[in-house]
C-alpha cells in the first residue's frame, strides 16, 4: 500500500533557484525538485558523504543518498499563487548587485592566498561584477506531496517546523498539512498532479494523452497532464482535492530505488 500527505511551505526568506543566466542576470526557477526536498525534508538524515571524481561522476542521487534507509519521495514542490500554479510577476523581486572585493573595495582585481601570503591578480573574465537577480519573495506558499510505503514516516511532520532549503539555505516553514490518505490503485484516465521525469524517461511521455510543461533542463522536465485510457493510477482523496499519479511513475522510482 502506498500513503500520501500534503504539505504547505512558505518561504521565510527570499529564495533563488538559478533556472538561466543572462550574463549577469541570473532569473528563478519557482518550483524546487523532488531531490532537493529530499534533502531538506528528512533534513540530510540519510546523506553519505563522498569523494567526487570530476572527470567521471555519474551524479547520481542515490549515491549522494540512501534513500532505502528512509523510503520517503516528494512531488516537486510548486510555488503557487491563490487560483493559479504560476507565480506572477508581483510574487517576484529583483535585486541589483556589485561586487566589491572583502580585502579591497574593487570589481577589477581578485586577491588569493597562495602559500601563506596574499596574491593580487586580475579577475577573472568569466566573473560578473555587477547585474541582477531574480528572487522569490517571502512568505509565498510552496506545495508538495510526500509518498511512502510507511505511513509513520510522513506522521513525523508537523505544523510550524521549519527546515532549510536550497544552496543559499532558505528557512522553510510547515504552515499546513493534510491528513496521511491511502491510496487506491484504479485504471483509466486521470488528470495528474505535476512529476518530474528525467530526460531519459522520455518513453513515459507517450503515456500522457496531453500534457503541459511547468520547467524542463537538460536533466528533468516537469509536467502534468491527461494519461491514456490503458493507463493505470493511483488516487489519494484529500478532503479538499483529489490528487492522481500514474503508476508508472512509482515504477520509475522503485528503478531509481528512490521509493
Amino acid at each position: 500500500m502506498l500513503y500520501a500527505r500534503a504539505i504547505t511551505l512558505r518561504n521565510c526568506g527570499r529564495f533563488t533557484v538559478v533556472a538561466s543566466d543572462f550574463g549577469s542576470d541570473y532569473r528563478t526557477h519557482t518550483h524546487v525538485t523532488s531531490e532537493a526536498l529530499y534533502a531538506s525534508l528528512t533534513r540530510g538524515a540519510t546523506w553519505q558523504p563522498r569523494l567526487i571524481n570530476l572527470r567521471n561522476d555519474p551524479d547520481a542521487f542515490t549515491q549522494a543518498y540512501d534513500v532505502a534507509a528512509m523510503p520517503v519521495w516528494f512531488l516537486p514542490g510548486i510555488f503557487i499563487a491563490e487560483g493559479s500554479h504560476r507565480l506572477p510577476d508581483v510574487y517576484l523581486d529583483t535585486t541589483a548587485f556589485n561586487v566589491v572585493h572583502e580585502f579591497y573595495p574593487s570589481t577589477s582585481r581578485i586577491y588569493i592566498y597562495k602559500k601563506g601570503s596574499l596574491e593580487e591578480k586580475d579577475r577573472p573574465y568569466y566573473v560578473p561584477t555587477y547585474g541582477t537577480i531574480q528572487a522569490i519573495k517571502p512568505d509565498q506558499r510552496l506545495v508538495t506531496y510526500g509518498f511512502s510505503a510507511r505511513p509513520e514516516l510522513l506522521e513525523r511532520f508537523a505544523e510550524g517546523q521549519t527546515f532549510l532549503l536550497g544552496k543559499k539555505r532558505t528557512m522553510f516553514q510547515i504552515v499546513e498539512l493534510s491528513g496521511v490518505v491511502e491510496g487506491r490503485w484504479k485504471r483509466g484516465k486521470c488528470i495528474t498532479g505535476w512529476l518530474e521525469l528525467y530526460a531519459n524517461h522520455r518513453q513515459y511521455w507517450q503515456r500522457f494523452e496531453s500534457f503541459e510543461v511547468l520547467a524542463a533542463t537538460l536533466r528533468y522536465i516537469i509536467l502534468r497532464g491527461t494519461t491514456r485510457e490503458e493507463v493505470g493510477y493511483v488516487e489519494f482523496a484529500f478532503p479538499n482535492s483529489g490528487l492522481c499519479v500514474p503508476d508508472f511513475y512509482f515504477e520509475l522510482l522503485k528503478q531509481e530505488r528512490l521509493l
